[in-house]
C-alpha cells in the first residue's frame, strides 16, 4: 500500500520509513516544517534546518520521494499559543498532545490521505484491530513508551494510521537504521520541547507575552511568606526555586492566576484523589463507572488505580482509589486499560 511517513529527522521515523519500504510499500517521507525562529538551527527534533537536511538524507539512502511541507500557521495557531496562554493562566501545558492531535494527526493525516496513502509515524505505540474497532495499546519497549501523547486519537484516525516502530525496543530500532545504513542510526534523541530548545520554558512565555507581574507567595492560610516574578516559573508540586528560607520544606500546593499568587506547604497538600477533566476523549468510548483503570496523570507516571465517573450532563471526573501527588491542571490525565489506551482529557 501506499505509505506517508512523517519524518522528523530522528532515527526513530527514519527506521520507521525504512521498514515499509522493507515491507514492500510504496513509501512517501514529508518533514513538516513547524517553527522558524533566529536559532532554529539547535532547535530539537523536527523543526530545525538540520532535521530537515537529516529526513531528506534518509529518504535519499532509502530511495523514496521526499517533500518539505509548511505547518508553521497551524503550529502558532494550536501548540505555541495555547502552551503560552496555558502557563500565564496558572496551568502546565504539555504541547506534544495538541502537536499530535492538530498538526501530525490532522494537518498531515489529511495530507496522506489526499495521497490515497495512510500515515505511519516514529511513536513508540501499537495499533491492532479487534472485531472491526481499533485498539490503541502501549509499546513493547515500556522505557520509551509514548501512548500517553496519543489518547485523542479514535477509530476515525486509527484505520488509517501505522506505528511501525511500537513492536520493538530501542536498541532494535537502532539495528534495523544501521542495518540501512541510515545516516540517523546514531543520532542522540532531543528530550525538550522542540520550540523551546534550551528548556526555558519561563523564558520563552515573556519572549511571547513580555514580562510578567510579580506577586505574594503564601501558605495555605493566606500568610504572606515572600514573592515571586510570575506565576508562569511555578509548576504544582514544585520544590526547588521558591527561595522562601527558614529551613522548612514546601512544594507548591496551587497556582491562583486571579491573586497572582503561589500557594505553598507541605507534599501532602498537592494531593488530590478527584479532580475532573476538560475536553475528554475516548479512543472507544468511555469506560463504565464499575470498571477499575489506571490512570497516569503525567507522562512519566507509574499509574494510579481508580474510576471515571461521567454525571448526567456529560461532566468527566477521575476518582482514584488513593490521592495522586502533584496532580496538575493543565497536563493530560490518560486512563488505561492494562496495555489499551481508553482515553483521556485535560486536569482541571
Amino acid at each position: 500500500m501506499r505509505v506517508v511517513v512523517a519524518m522528523s529527522g530522528g532515527v526513530d521515523s527514519s527506521a520507521a520509513a525504512a521498514l515499509l519500504k522493507e515491507q514492500g510499500h510504496e513509501v512517501i517521507g514529508i518533514t513538516l516544517r513547524v517553527w522558524s525562529y533566529e536559532g532554529a538551527a539547535k532547535c530539537g527534533s523536527c523543526c530545525s534546518p538540520d532535521d530537515i537536511d537529516d529526513a531528506r538524507a534518509v529518504a535519499q539512502t532509502l530511495g523514496i520521494p521526499f517533500y518539505v511541507a509548511n505547518a508553521e500557521e497551524i503550529f502558532q495557531d494550536r501548540v505555541v499559543n495555547p502552551f503560552v496562554q496555558s502557563y500565564l493562566g496558572g496551568k502546565t501545558p504539555i504541547p506534544c498532545v495538541s502537536c499530535n492531535r492538530d498538526v501530525k494527526f490532522n494537518f498531515l493525516l489529511k495530507r496522506a490521505r489526499a495521497l490515497g496513502a495512510r500515515l505511519a509515524t516514529g511513536h513508540y505505540a501499537q495499533v491492532e484491530e479487534v472485531d472491526g474497532r481499533f485498539h490503541l495499546r502501549r509499546a513493547v519497549d515500556a522505557a520509551k513508551d509514548q501512548s500517553y501523547f496519543l489518547f485523542t486519537l479514535g477509530q476515525e484516525e486509527l484505520k488509517d494510521v501505522l506505528f511501525p516502530v511500537g513492536h520493538l525496543t530501542k536498541a532494535e530500532v537502532r539495528a534495523v537504521a544501521e542495518r540501512h545504513n541510515l545516516p540517523t542510526t546514531h543520532k542522540p534523541e532531543s528530550m525538550e520541547i522542540c520550540f523551546v530548545p534550551d528548556g526555558d520554558y519561563a523564558g520563552f512565555v515573556e519572549k511571547v507575552a513580555g514580562p510578567q507581574p510579580s506577586g505574594e507567595v503564601v501558605d495555605p492560610d493566606g500568610k504572606v511568606l515572600g514573592t515571586h516574578n510570575g506565576i508562569h516559573r511555578f509548576t504544582v508540586g514544585q520544590r526547588k526555586g521558591l527561595n522562601l528560607g527558614g529551613g522548612e520544606v514546601r512544594y507548591v500546593q496551587r497556582l491562583e492566576p486571579e491573586t497572582n499568587r503561589v500557594v505553598v506547604g507541605p507534599a501532602e497538600g498537592t494531593g488530590r484523589a478527584q479532580f475532573g477533566l476538560l475536553q475528554p476523549h475516548w479512543v472507544d468510548g468511555p469506560p463504565p463507572p464499575e470498571q477499575a483503570v489506571e490512570v497516569r496523570i503525567r507522562h512519566r507516571h507509574a499509574g494510579a488505580p481508580g474510576r471515571i465517573h461521567i454525571s448526567q450532563h456529560g461532566l468527566v471526573s477521575v476518582k482514584l482509589d488513593e490521592p495522586a501527588r502533584a496532580v496538575t491542571p493543565g497536563q493530560a490525565a490518560v486512563v488505561y486499560d492494562r496495555d489499551r489506551v481508553l482515553g483521556g482529557g485535560w486536569i482541571v
